[in-house]
């Protein structure tokens, strides 16, 4: 079944039912049973046994960031306990004094925390939820903004985590292919202009909070939020984070309560991530450290660190025992149901890569056609790809050897734009999979459950992915990087205006 159409099984019946049933646990079980019996030929004791290596694999190598997750469900109900929370909320409405500032706030700060996509999704949603919940914002416009501006920014800046991955594989390709024509970093900081989906995505969720445009089950969600104060919907289960109103809040709670162990969490990730990588082999540029960097490992420090600083001032405080192990408590179990879902999402993306999904859909496109049509072809089959498997590095890893190959070998001078459409679609395919971490992610910092995110996302993403493909039509037949991202930035702020206006009518109808 490896490397065949059959390999498309598994992810096209776990995504159809995450979209039908609404159930994550269920549809990314069913994935997970379906690919394991399609990779051991139906044998159902090989399969029990292959779904539990793969278990244990993603425990032992992604345990990590289960455990940072856990980590921050736990800073967070620390956080609140202690007033710093409220303090900041309280500071924050001062500061953003309406709903669209309160936003646009949000968005910002992303390009502060730059340096992994990850750690942006958790840590914007826990400390900006206090200041656009006194905004009646809803979650899931939160979580939109939160997840549309986290990877976006990390791929514009060379430095980031994600970036110094991609320079990495670019490295490698440029080597295997003896091209010359590059040095790696030259190659994808000019990538960057041809990166169009994460370009308009961060034009469109400024323009978004700017002047409040809603679509599709978005509209639904900030009108129930407005007129009935209601943030979010249970009735998808338990919401990450909801039991958070239901603890008990210090009254002297100070900014410094939120400030010290975010900022230590924060410096102890740069400090640790920087030892880690000069240890490495190579200079000690920034790239190189951040490419032989582990920045999980850095995360996970920080994240303790962050705790053990917040559990210190409370303790000084004279804060009851009861009070903190039953914030530590709530901070777990709040997080706990993310934590399966994210266990549970990694373990249907490795056996769905294990069956071939990127080979198969990579071999189809290398026949015989016009140069042209490469660069939306790349930038589809990569948004397909990163859907199926929910890995922006993944399918990266898989497409940037393939496109170079075949430019290689036609004309070099499309590589910067292969390049920049296979990271258009791997973000587009990230920002749309129910299998992508960082999907979960920016739903437990948002508070919000995963498919209300996923669903409320989508249509911005379909926005800003239409824009792309007729961007890369458009360099494809010019071979113009810059007339391309011209064409998807106008095309996304015409779309954009377009719904705005219709919006406009049937609200007068």
């Amino acid at each position: 079944m490896e490397g065949t159409i059959f390999s498309l099984i598994p992810p096209i019946v776990t995504i159809a039912l995450i979209i039908i049933t609404k159930r994550l646990f269920l549809s990314l079980g069913v994935g997970i049973v379906l690919g394991a019996l399609l990779y051991n030929q139906w044998h159902v004791f090989d399969s029990v046994s292959n779904i539990f290596n793969i278990g244990v694999e993603v425990l032992v190598g992604d345990g990590k960031i289960l455990i940072f997750v856990l980590l921050i469900g736990i800073l967070s109900s620390l956080l609140y306990l202690s007033g710093g929370i409220n303090a900041f909320s309280q500071w924050g409405t001062k500061v953003a004094k309406t709903r669209a500032q309160s936003q646009m706030a949000t968005i910002f700060l992303g390009f502060f925390t730059w340096f992994d996509d990850a750690f942006s999704c958790l840590f914007r949603g826990t400390v900006m939820r206090s200041v656009t919940d006194k905004y009646n914002v809803s979650h899931s416009k939160l979580s939109y903004l939160i997840h549309s501006s986290s990877a976006p920014v990390a791929l514009l800046i060379p430095v980031s985590a994600l970036s110094a991955f991609i320079i990495s594989i670019i490295d490698g390709v440029l080597k295997s292919n003896n091209i010359a024509e590059y040095q790696a970093l030259e190659a994808f900081l000019l990538a960057i202009p041809s990166n169009f989906y994460t370009i308009t995505t961060i034009v469109l969720v400024i323009i978004v909070a700017y002047t409040g445009i809603n679509l599709g089950q978005m509209q639904r969600d900030e009108k129930r939020a407005i007129e009935k104060n209601i943030l979010f919907d249970t009735k998808h289960g338990k919401i990450p984070g909801a039991n958070e109103s239901k603890l008990p809040s210090r009254n002297d709670g100070k900014m410094m309560d939120l400030l010290l162990p975010v900022l230590a969490l924060i410096l102890v990730t740069i400090i640790t991530a920087v030892t880690i990588g000069s240890a490495g082999e190579g200079s000690n540029s920034p790239i190189e450290l951040l490419k032989n960097t582990d920045i999980i490992t850095s995360l996970l420090y920080g994240g303790i660190c962050a705790n053990i600083i917040i559990l210190v001032r409370l303790i000084i405080k004279k804060t009851s025992a009861g009070h903190l192990s039953s914030t530590i408590f709530s901070g777990i179990k709040t997080t706990l149901p993310s934590v399966t879902i994210l266990f549970l999402a990694l373990v249907t993306a490795q056996i769905i890569s294990s069956l071939g999904v990127g080979q198969y859909l990579a071999s189809l496109i290398q026949g015989n056609m016009s140069i042209a049509w490469l660069p939306v072809i790349f930038f589809v089959f990569a948004a397909f790809i990163s859907y199926s498997i929910g890995s922006t590095l993944g399918t990266a890893g898989i497409m940037i050897p393939i496109g170079a190959e075949i430019v290689a070998t036609i004309d070099i001078t499309f590589l910067i734009a292969i390049i920049g459409a296979v990271l258009a679609g791997t973000v587009f395919g990230e920002h749309s999979s129910p299998l992508s971490d960082t999907t979960i992610l920016a739903s437990i910092g948002s508070s919000v459950h995963p498919i209300d995110h996923m669903m409320t996302q989508l249509p911005y993403a379909v926005l800003s992915s239409i824009a792309s493909i007729i961007g890369f039509l458009v360099l494809g037949f010019t071979n113009s990087i810059l007339i391309g991202l011209g064409v998807s930035l106008v095309a996304v702020v015409i779309g954009i205006f377009f719904l705005k206006s219709r919006q406009a009518k049937l609200k007068s109808t």
